[in-house]
């Protein structure tokens, strides 16, 4: 009976112990940071509304950001600024500054990391199923936002001096930023999913094929009151 016990006894410590390593392993994997994401496709979603309750808030804000393991775009992220016409703040500007800031907004930004052993600039971007185009000319912000045509804008302050260009030893990560107008951002908004190519300097293309974040309901703010 002893030797019996003392089986039993074993067996249940054997249990305890594979429960326990099954439960650290499962919870270390779920806490990690990309594990969420990759699980349920998603990307991380944030809003900075204005604030209803005190109506002084001028501009809201909604952002998402995305990493990617399996694509030469390691990670997307977006910023959408919008104006409250009802604020405190905003009626408190003369008719002149209201109109400024109701031409400059709702601004859309989307940022781009490539990892690669080149230091790049870029010069173009593809959207799959929309005709966008770059605007090359020097304009104010509030043409750029109110133009029928699908534009977007490089930002200038990320690129590099054409002579530190190229081959690195290690990885660098290169940061690229674009802006959209209206137009274009309703279009994305349309497509059942986003497929975005970066081009280089040197001609090379970098994407990223997603599902399309921009058509969630949170995103559809400029059609509410």
């Amino acid at each position: 009976m002893g030797k019996i016990k003392s089986f039993l006894f074993k067996v249940y410590v054997c249990f305890l112990s594979c429960f326990f390593m099954f439960f650290v392993f499962f919870f270390v994997l779920f806490i990690s940071p990309g594990f969420m994401n990759n699980f349920f496709n998603e990307g991380r979603y944030n809003s900075f509304p204005y604030n209803y309750n005190d109506m002084t808030d001028m501009i809201g804000k909604l952002t998402y950001s995305k990493e990617f393991d399996h694509s030469s775009i390691k990670s997307i992220s977006f910023v959408m600024r919008y104006l409250n016409v009802y604020s405190k703040d905003f009626k408190a500007l003369n008719d002149n500054e209201k109109q400024r800031m109701i031409d400059s907004y709702p601004t859309f930004e989307l940022k781009f990391m490539v990892p690669d052993k080149r230091l790049l600039n870029f010069k173009n971007v593809i959207f799959d199923g929309v005709a966008a185009k770059l605007y090359h000319d020097q304009i104010t912000e509030s043409k750029f936002n109110s133009s029928d045509a699908l534009y977007f804008q490089i930002d200038g302050n990320s690129e590099l001096p054409q002579k530190i260009l190229g081959q690195h030893l290690v990885n660098v990560e290169n940061i690229f930023n674009i802006k959209l107008n209206e137009v274009l951002f309703r279009a994305l908004r349309e497509q059942q999913k986003l497929k975005i190519t970066l081009i280089s300097h040197d001609n090379v293309g970098y994407s990223l094929n997603m599902d399309n974040f921009l058509s969630k309901d949170m995103f559809n703010i400029l059609n509410k009151s």
